[in-house]
């Protein structure tokens, strides 16, 4: 077996017994808290719809109340993935435009169509922020960028004299994730149910989310397991295979898949991680997967940051 395997296979799942202690834990928390079921976003995406199998599993469609949350900028792709999971698994169902409020707010004259419907012209973007930096995830510099309280030399100058783009882009993002998950509360509260968070480990541990957004929730079913493993475990479950090769997005501009933006596969991503779990050193990791150390010591970045982003609300 060679190195990398190994670390592919220290990932390797019992996807059955996976399934039964989530199943479990849903069944559990929903009778704990005295709910009648749960409210879950059908983004289309692998994640959003190993969760919809689950609660399903665990509660019976009629406790599970599914929510398709579509807006300008949504992939047509995925809302019709979406649509199918609702159909396939016979879920209540309510479709909410988000159009009318993100355009009510201003948030669509901050990015046109044609600029957000436009993957090539972000992924040069994207490319442009990775060479600026000489850091091989966009990602992690964003995240950094944000909310580091050491900034860096280019940081500095974007925030003195690029500001106005950069803070469209991240009222662009954040408003976005945000207006779905107070969607979600709403309905929550309606239906006396919980709300299920569908942010996987791999995500979790980079801080690819949003505290306040995708990263809010009741009942987070897949935080203990990676992208990867969520594959395996997808498969075990009988999800259409369309949805669990489909790259995954945030589905916030032109369907660009996350992978663009962190730097990195999602394969690689979870034995980087996996790895320094495993307290490997970048050495030992890069030599083993055949990946760079910088990109490498961009996943530690992220890491920090999401640690550092962790602690807010700041109090005395």
């Amino acid at each position: 077996m060679t190195q990398e395997a190994n670390l592919q296979e220290g990932l390797r799942i019992d996807p059955a017994q996976v399934c039964n202690d989530i199943v479990a834990f849903i069944r559990r928390e929903v009778q704990r808290l005295g709910k009648r079921g749960v409210v879950i976003g059908l983004s289309g995406g692998l994640d959003s719809s190993t969760c919809a199998y689950l609660c399903v599993r665990a509660l019976g469609r009629e406790h599970v109340l599914a929510l398709i949350l579509p807006e300008r900028d949504s992939d047509p792709l995925n809302v019709a993935h979406a649509r199918r999971m609702a159909e396939e698994l016979q879920l209540p169902l309510k479709t909410v435009d988000l159009s009318p409020i993100l355009a009510q707010i201003g948030l669509y004259d901050l990015a046109p169509a044609t600029i957000a419907g436009n993957r090539a012209a972000i992924e040069t973007g994207v490319r442009w922020l990775m060479r600026l930096t000489g850091v091989p995830s966009a990602f992690s510099q964003g995240l950094a960028y944000v909310y580091n309280e050491r900034r860096a030399l280019w940081q500095r100058l974007v925030q003195r004299f690029l500001w106005r783009y950069a803070g469209r882009i991240q009222a662009f993002v954040f408003a976005k994730v945000r207006l779905r998950m107070l969607i979600l509360y709403y309905y929550a509260a309606l239906h006396d149910s919980l709300v299920v968070g569908t942010t996987d480990k791999s995500e979790w541990s980079i801080g690819f989310y949003d505290k306040y957004g995708d990263g809010a929730s009741d009942i987070a079913l897949l935080k203990h397991l990676y992208k990867t493993q969520i594959r395996e475990l997808a498969r075990y479950l009988g999800l259409p295979e369309p949805i669990i090769s489909k790259p995954s997005s945030g589905d916030l501009a032109a369907g660009l898949p996350n992978e663009v933006v962190i730097g990195l596969s999602y394969e690689q991503l979870d034995a980087i991680l996996y790895g320094l779990e495993q307290g490997l050193s970048e050495q030992e990791i890069a030599a083993q997967l055949g990946v760079g150390q910088k990109a490498i010591r961009a996943v530690q970045q992220a890491m920090q940051t999401e640690k550092a982003r962790d602690v807010l609300p700041l109090h005395l």
